[in-house]
């Protein structure tokens, strides 16, 4: 057996691992789709968590992404009682993924 040597062979070695990369990147779920994150405060912990989920929508409308959002995670919500204007306040979190 003669084996092949040469720029021709690296060349076409190099383009089958590029298409191979590409389908592999391609078929990912998490390259559907960034995830984008969005915080807010409230009264309440559903107004924050509202106010989150609003935040990380217009984040992803910025980006082109104008379809449905799903949560990644359920909301991560605080409460804290020493606000200096509120005094008790809810901060959440969220991140989600939204569809173009």
């Amino acid at each position: 057996m003669k084996l092949i040597r040469g720029r021709h062979a690296g060349a076409g070695l190099s383009v089958v691992a590029g298409a191979i990369a590409m389908v592999a990147l391609a078929a990912s779920p998490a390259a559907a789709s960034p995830v984008f994150c969005g915080a807010s405060r409230g009264l309440t912990a559903q107004t924050a968590i509202d106010g989150a989920l609003d935040d990380a929508r217009n984040s992803a409308q910025s980006m082109g992404y104008y379809g449905e959002c799903t949560l990644v995670e359920p909301p991560a919500v605080f409460e804290t009682w020493t606000d200096p204007y509120f005094g008790h306040l809810f901060r959440a979190s969220v991140q989600v993924t939204c569809l173009l």
